[in-house]
């Protein structure tokens, strides 16, 4: 992708951010015994619920941008801070190039909401997270989850066209 390109990209692109309160316990497991790998599974299925709602088709998954989503959601629960900016100064659209994926759209990220359902439900009731999520222009989604940190747990979702 030439840079001006990239630069489009980026400047067109969304981030969201949604935190709910601070959890005391900072790595419990989820009240069902739920991995980190089905709640990802299960917001995107959830995702897809709502976008079918309004004509979307479905989100394919990308390893590429699920492999960015679960690095991010990872460092941030072990660094403890909350950002679209890693600590290392890459903005999500270069957090999702280095894993070879060049048509990062949008994120989502989250902190603090205890399951799948319950994050998907925030993001919903945020006009920037919603119009990432119901954009049909979006095609590919990876999405992370990690325990840790302040809030407990940590979720990013990042979108791609292709």
């Amino acid at each position: 992708m030439s840079p001006s390109a990239l630069h489009a990209t980026l400047t067109r692109a969304a981030v969201c951010v949604a935190v709910a309160a601070p959890l005391t316990l900072a790595a419990a497991p989820s009240a069902n015994g739920t991995t980190t790998s089905e709640m990802a599974t299960q917001v995107i299925t959830l995702v897809n619920a709502q976008r079918k709602k309004v004509g979307c088709g479905p989100l394919r998954t990308g390893t590429a941008l699920g492999k960015a989503a679960q690095l991010h959601s990872a460092d941030m629960a072990r660094y403890n801070y909350f950002s679209h900016t890693s600590r290392d100064g890459r903005s999500p659209w270069q957090r999702i190039l280095a894993q070879g994926y060049h048509y990062g759209s949008a994120e989502n990220i989250a902190a603090g909401q205890p399951s799948a359902s319950a994050v998907v439900t925030a993001w919903m009731k945020s006009t920037g997270h919603r119009r990432n999520i119901l954009n049909c222009s979006n095609k590919a989604v990876g999405v992370g989850v990690a325990r840790g940190g302040s809030y407990g747990i940590y979720w990013t979702q990042d979108f791609g066209t292709r």
